[in-house]
């Protein structure tokens, strides 16, 4: 079963979770749960729009890391987008954004992926 507490959708083959208010440990290990239960779905395209997301922590990022390294272990493809200001700058910090593409818009995010770039 899919975690309830994480909104998500499918759209063809690709899953968008919508990450909200503070991604800490709680909010990251739910995000982690729906990759994980999509992952063993053989479903291995996801984008995670951080629209709602206020702030992510340190923990919420180390969490992040590691549902990246699980999706691309499947050889699967994962895209952010939404990110605020604050995010974006603490992605490109820890040099997140260096591996994973940041798109404005979740739009954005599932036409890039659909198009396969």
């Amino acid at each position: 079963m899919i975690n309830q507490h994480i909104n998500y959708k499918e759209i063809d083959n690709i899953v968008v979770l919508h990450a909200e208010n503070y991604i800490n440990k709680m909010e990251g290990e739910n995000l982690e749960k729906v990759c994980d239960a999509f992952l063993a779905k053989r479903t291995y395209k996801f984008v995670i729009d951080f629209s709602g997301t206020d702030i992510i922590n340190s923990i919420g990022i180390s969490i992040l890391i590691g549902i990246i390294e699980k999706i691309k272990e499947k050889k699967g493809l994962v895209l952010f987008s939404g990110l605020k200001k604050v995010n974006h700058d603490i992605f490109d910090m820890v040099g997140l954004s260096k591996h994973i593409p940041l798109l404005k818009t979740e739009e954005e995010a599932v036409n890039r992926m659909k198009s396969g770039q």
